[in-house]
C-alpha cells in the first residue's frame, strides 16, 4: 500500500516520508520542490528512494492535485496533509497567499480526498491554534488564534471535523510545535532560529530583534514525524486532534548555553526583549501518549542539539 504525503520534502513530511519508507511503505510526495529534489540535499531520503514517487504540484491547483490523487487511489491507504506557510512576517506581507496555501489547499485536499473516497487524512496542524493561553495545553481547550497563522490552522482543523461529520471520512488533527533538527538548516531559517541554533552551524554574530525572553516547547522533528506516523498508523482513534510535541518547555537562552557548551566556545549571538511569537507553552502530551504510544525520545534538549549538530557536521563534511 500507498501513501501520499503533501509538503513531503518539507522539514517534517520529509522525515514521516522516511520513516513510513523504512517500513516498507511506497510513499507519494506531492511537493513543487520534487523536481528540484537532487539540490534539496536532504541525503537521508537518498536512503528509501526506491520507495519515493516524486510528484511536482500545487495543492492549490485543484485539477492537478485530483488527477494526481486519482491515478494512485486504488492503492492508498490515505493521506498525510503537510504542505503549509510556517508562521512569520509572510504573513503580513503577503497575507491572502498564504491564507489560502494553509486555508484553501488543506480543503483542496480534503475535497479531493471526498470525491475519490480516500476516507483516512492526518492533517498538519499546529499548537497555535490554541493561541497565547497558558500551559499545559490540552486538546479540549478552546480555540484561540494570536496571529494570522494560528487562524488558518483553526481553518484547517474545522474542515476536517466538518469533514468527518458531514461525510463520514476519517481526519485526524496532529498539533506540533516548534520543530528543529536534521533536515533544515538554521542558516536557512528564521532570524531567532539562526540566533538560537545558528553556532551548530559554525554561525556567528547573530541578532535577533526579540526572543530573549521565552520558553517554548521546541520538538526534535524526529519525534514530531514518529507522532505524526503513529496517529496515521493507528486503525482508529477515539478523539480528533492530538499534541505532538516534546511537553517540555526551554528557556531560549538556556538553548544557547546549551549549543555553546556543546560546541566548545561561544558564539556572539544577541536576542532581543521580548518573545518572537506570541505562544503558550508546554503542549500537554497525555493523549498522545496513552491512545497512540507516543513517546517522544528527545525530551533533553541537550541529546536533541547534539544529534542535530552531528547531521550539520556530516552535511558539511
Amino acid at each position: 500500500m500507498s501513501v501520499l504525503i503533501t509538503g513531503g520534502l518539507g522539514h517534517v513530511g520529509s522525515w514521516v516520508a522516511y520513516q513510513l519508507a523504512k517500513q516498507g511503505k511506497r510513499v507519494i510526495i506531492c511537493d513543487m520542490a520534487a523536481s528540484n529534489f537532487d539540490r534539496l540535499g536532504l541525503d537521508y531520503l537518498e536512503e528509501v528512494r526506491d520507495q519515493l514517487v516524486l510528484e511536482s504540484i500545487d495543492v492549490l491547483d485543484y485539477h492537478s492535485l485530483f488527477e494526481l490523487m486519482l491515478r494512485y487511489r486504488d492503492d492508498l491507504e490515505g493521506v498525510i496533509h503537510g504542505v503549509s506557510v510556517i508562521a512569520g512576517p509572510n504573513f503580513q506581507t503577503r497575507p491572502y497567499k498564504h491564507i489560502s496555501i494553509n486555508a484553501s489547499g488543506t480543503l483542496n485536499v480534503l475535497e479531493t480526498c471526498r470525491i475519490l473516497g480516500i476516507n483516512k487524512v492526518v492533517n498538519m496542524s499546529s499548537g497555535a491554534v490554541y493561541g497565547d493561553a497558558a500551559g499545559p495545553q490540552h486538546e479540549a481547550m478552546p480555540y484561540k488564534a494570536t496571529d494570522l497563522y494560528g487562524a488558518t490552522k483553526i481553518a484547517g482543523e474545522l474542515y476536517g471535523m466538518q469533514y468527518t461529520d458531514t461525510f463520514g471520512m476519517d481526519v485526524r488533527n496532529a498539533r506540533l510545535f516548534f520543530v528543529y533538527g536534521p533536515g533544515k538548516r538554521p542558516s536557512h531559517m528564521h532570524q531567532v532560529y539562526q540566533a538560537i541554533f545558528g553556532p551548530l552551524e559554525g554561525l556567528d554574530n547573530i541578532q535577533a530583534p526579540n526572543g530573549s525572553e521565552q520558553a517554548l516547547d521546541w520538538t526534535h522533528v524526529h519525534d514530531t514525524a514518529a507522532g505524526i506516523v503513529q496517529l496515521f498508523e493507528k486503525d482508529s482513534v477515539s478523539h480528533r486532534n492530538f499534541n505532538i510535541s516534546s511537553g517540555v518547555t526551554v528557556e531560549h537562552l538556556e538553548i544557547v548555553e546549551h549549543v555553546a557548551d556543546l560546541i566548545g566556545k561561544r558564539a556572539n549571538v544577541q536576542l532581543g526583549p521580548g518573545p518572537f511569537v506570541v505562544r503558550g507553552a508546554p503542549l500537554d502530551i497525555s493523549l498522545a501518549k496513552q491512545e497512540l504510544g507516543f513517546s517522544p525520545r528527545f525530551t533533553d534538549i541537550r541529546e536533541g542539539l547534539r544529534d542535530y549538530w552531528e547531521w550539520l557536521k556530516d552535511i558539511r563534511d
